[in-house]
């Protein structure tokens, strides 16, 4: 999961892509500075064949065939660095002297070089089967002159040099491409730290920040900025609920004593119109009363002030209480109520508002499916995830209001005329879903909804 995170995240694939531009350049350097150094031997070597041949031709014309073998002593030792061979013969290349038995069968390159690889042209064992290079020269005399030397020096050399820079530009990917794990992973910790808190204010806690303590540079100065806009957010949130809640206390007060006056009225009113009038107005106090409870419990959620009610939830025992409330209500719609109800296990919640949040969702899948219809609540496992399902086959939610519905006071147009509420239902589902930690998510059920709700375990 963590390297996942970590090949799939931006920094990473930005890291490798600049890794592999320079493992691109470093490769174009030490590609020249390979051919700059094979140039340099293989000049040397042809520097060091001529100034022999030179130096073995001014020999035999100045002495003959004995300063040949002079010359050819001193410069073939078994001492010497570097081993030459040499050969001078006549006008048919019939040998005069040197250390070489007889002219090589050679290849000739470019700028009169030979090339050419000899088993028996000369009895030193050192020399079977090495590659060679030569040149020769035709004096006055008619006489052939030939110096070879064996450069398997120099291509061991140009190995080991190509060797050593292949090892360099393959170090060079390795440790950027783990430099840039490493660098990925770092900034992926701090990034994550950042979303844990995120989402922590998400839920409701405004007073979650992030921490700065180590944090440094860019990051710094973000989560600085960051805590600031929070503290901002929240001292106008906590305005704005303030003034809400103290709205709602102030008119629910003297609209509970309306109620209750009503109530009065109602029972000591003979009056069969009147009566009639009073349980109205009843009904319209208490739809009131209800929608001023609503926002008021949906500003306690949001605050994540009832995390302290969390406690260990039967889930299954919960969706089945909510169930049986609820069947009676479909059996008089002549709706058939499907369940599949699996262990879940301890579960660390609010039961009540777990309990408030299914039975809203029941009661609309209910209310907006038509009779003869058919409800359905599922309760499931999914590995670390806990998810229950409402579905029915209703009118539905048009997928362009999906997202509007969670918004307070906002209900879909076809639904206005037919069916009474609030708009306030599925917020208060969307934040006690948000108070658990959890997600929620509507889809189609051909027909009709079907709304999933998924918590962590």
């Amino acid at each position: 999961m963590i390297l996942s995170k970590i090949f799939t995240s931006f920094t990473f694939r930005f890291l490798v892509s600049y890794v592999a531009w320079l493992s691109v350049a470093v490769f174009m350097v030490l590609a020249l500075i390979y051919a700059f150094i094979a140039y340099d031997f293989f000049a040397k070597v042809h520097e060091s064949v001529d100034t022999e041949l030179k130096d073995l031709s001014t020999a035999y014309e100045s002495g003959g065939e004995s300063a040949v073998d002079a010359f050819v002593k001193s410069h073939s030792g078994p001492d010497r660095l570097i081993r030459f061979f040499y050969y001078v013969g006549d006008e048919n290349l019939n040998k005069i002297a040197g250390n070489l038995d007889q002219w090589p069968d050679s290849e000739e390159y470019r700028n009169g070089w030979l090339g050419f690889s000899f088993e028996s042209l000369t009895s030193d064992p050192d020399s079977t089967g090495t590659e060679f290079i030569a040149r020769s020269r035709q004096l006055a005399g008619g006489e052939h002159v030939l110096v070879a030397r064996h450069y398997a020096d120099v291509l061991n050399s140009t190995k080991l040099v190509g060797g050593a820079l292949t090892r360099s530009m393959v170090a060079t990917i390795l440790l950027g491409t783990i430099g840039g794990a490493i660098v990925t992973a770092l900034t992926l910790r701090r990034v994550d730290n950042i979303n844990i808190t995120l989402r922590r204010i998400m839920t409701g806690d405004l007073s979650e920040r992030i921490d700065t303590k180590t944090s440094s540079g860019d990051f710094l100065r973000l989560s600085e900025s960051v805590n600031q806009m929070l503290d901002r957010i929240e001292a106008l949130m906590t305005g704005v609920r303030q003034v809400s809640d103290n709205i709602a206390h102030d008119l629910r007060t003297p609209l509970t004593r309306l109620r209750n006056k009503l109530s009065e009225l109602h029972e000591s009113c003979d009056d069969h119109a009147s009566r009639d009038q009073l349980e109205s107005l009843i009904e319209e106090a208490d739809g009131l009363l209800g929608t001023f409870s609503a926002l008021l419990r949906i500003a306690q959620v949001e605050t994540g002030h009832r995390r302290s009610g969390f406690a260990e939830v039967d889930l299954c025992t919960l969706v089945t209480d909510v169930i049986e409330l609820y069947e009676p209500l479909a059996a008089e719609k002549e709706q058939t109520f499907h369940t599949g109800l699996a262990k879940v296990g301890s579960f660390n919640g609010d039961r009540n508002l777990l309990f408030q949040a299914v039975a809203n969702l029941v009661d609309n899948a209910i209310k907006y499916t038509p009779e003869g219809g058919r409800v359905q609540v599922n309760l499931a496992v999914e590995g670390s995830i806990v998810r229950i399902e409402v579905a029915d086959s209703g009118i539905g939610i048009p997928e362009e209001d999906r997202e509007r519905v969670f918004q307070r006071f906002f209900r879909v147009e076809h639904s206005r005329s037919r069916h009474p509420g609030n708009g306030l239902g599925l917020s208060l589902v969307q934040a006690v879903v948000r108070l658990h930690d959890g997600y929620i998510e509507l889809k189609d059920n051909n027909p009709g909804l079907r709304i999933v709700l998924r918590f962590p375990r």
